[in-house]
């Protein structure tokens, strides 16, 4: 089974614990953190997937870094994934747990490519402009400069891409002219 089908499998029950008492918020919120912390500290990741570092020393060390730090849900979900050796899952179950959680919003994230950095109410525009697009509540933009796009934007939403850059109205006349259309 593929590590996305297990991270997925977890982030279901995770969630789904969560959802019961009421957590989905604060157990979001604790996968961030936690993967930010791996993120943050490759020794923390390398020491865990050591294959000469003992279950027990594993664990010890996970208590030490998250007890107190997150909830006992989402430590025991840790303590599992060493146990059962996927703890290399956590970027992708806490992704999954994310998706699942806009999904039951109805959120979507989009991603903003524009020639030079939008301002904070650009992108809220942006927002309000394509969540209905999206046929989403919600979107969650984040801006991305490229430079290559001379100006105007590219809006990518899941597997959607929506190009009102100049560079993409470049080619798409390049490609009509080529084709003999006008």
């Amino acid at each position: 089974m593929s590590n996305q089908a297990v991270a997925n499998r977890y982030a279901v029950a995770l969630f789904q614990l969560a959802q019961s008492k009421g957590t989905l918020d604060q157990t979001g919120e604790e996968l961030e953190i936690i993967q930010s912390v791996l993120q943050g500290t490759p020794e923390l990741e390398k020491t865990i997937q050591h294959p000469k570092v003992t279950l027990v020393a594993k664990q010890n060390v996970i208590r030490n870094s998250f007890a107190g730090k997150v909830s006992q849900d989402v430590l025991n979900t840790l303590l599992l994934l060493l146990e059962r050796q996927r703890f290399s899952i956590v970027p992708e179950l806490s992704e999954a747990y994310k998706q699942l959680h806009h999904n039951l919003l109805n959120i979507a994230e989009a991603t903003v490519y524009s020639a030079k950095p939008l301002t904070d109410e650009e992108l809220k525009q942006v927002e309000i402009i394509f969540a209905p697009k999206a046929e989403k509540s919600r979107l969650i933009a984040t801006n991305k400069v490229d430079t290559e796009l001379i100006g105007g934007l590219r809006v990518r939403i899941g597997d959607r891409i929506y190009d009102g850059s100049i560079k993409g109205q470049l080619n798409r006349l390049e490609r009509n002219l080529l084709a003999g259309n006008r």
